[in-house]
């Protein structure tokens, strides 16, 4: 409904702004050129008319009003023709009105930011806790190590056995473990299941 009304008033100030060039040149009228500018913000404000929460849709539907009801006054301006009201130009009453819609529309669409801001953390908290490691690094054996394909599985001091891989071992250059080796690591949850990582030669203080 706005999104109609927002082009109704934008066409309709367009064509009333061309009235005076009709009998004077268009750049000669200011009003004429504030009504044009007017009604195209109209016509922008309908091009991006959007579903809101409530709230925020309040926020914007006076926006649109006062946006509207400023093409309006502008209207009447220009064909009255109404030079100043008061001691004052006239334009300064719908240069107010667009200022203050111009003012609700960014509150309208600031006010939806931060909730999607807070929304979008979910995920990756989500991952976090399936990959958080646990808060003691552990110890055990090396069972086994394939060092041509890179993996194999450590018994940990608790007695499980637990898979690794050639990556998740500290150091750079070609990285393997040795069948028996003592090693330290901490146990993260994968797609796979529980996996060694960060794996290190145990300490003597730690066997």
């Amino acid at each position: 409904m706005l999104k109609i009304a927002h082009l109704v008033t934008g066409f309709a100030a367009l064509m009333l702004s061309a009235v005076p060039g009709l009998s004077t040149s268009f750049l000669t009228t200011p009003d004429a050129i504030y009504l044009a500018l007017t009604g195209l913000l109209n016509l922008l404000a309908a091009s991006q008319q959007q579903t809101l929460p409530a709230t925020r849709q309040q926020l914007l539907g006076l926006s649109s009003a006062l946006l509207i009801l400023a093409a309006v006054v502008q209207s009447l301006i220009l064909l009255a023709p109404l030079p100043s009201i008061g001691s004052q130009p006239a334009i300064w009453l719908p240069l107010l009105t667009l200022v203050i819609a111009v003012a609700l529309s960014l509150a309208a669409q600031q006010s939806r930011q931060p909730r999607s801001a807070e929304q979008r953390p979910a995920a990756p908290q989500a991952s976090a806790s399936t990959s958080a490691p646990q808060d003691d690094r552990e110890t055990g054996t090396v069972k086994w190590f394939n060092t041509s394909k890179g993996f194999g599985f450590i018994s940990r001091d608790s007695g499980d056995d637990i898979f690794v891989h050639f990556r998740a071992i500290r150091g750079e250059g070609h990285r393997v473990l040795v069948e028996g080796q003592r090693v330290e690591f901490s146990v993260m949850q994968r797609d796979k299941g529980l996996q060694a990582e960060d794996v290190i030669a145990a300490t003597p203080s730690r066997r």
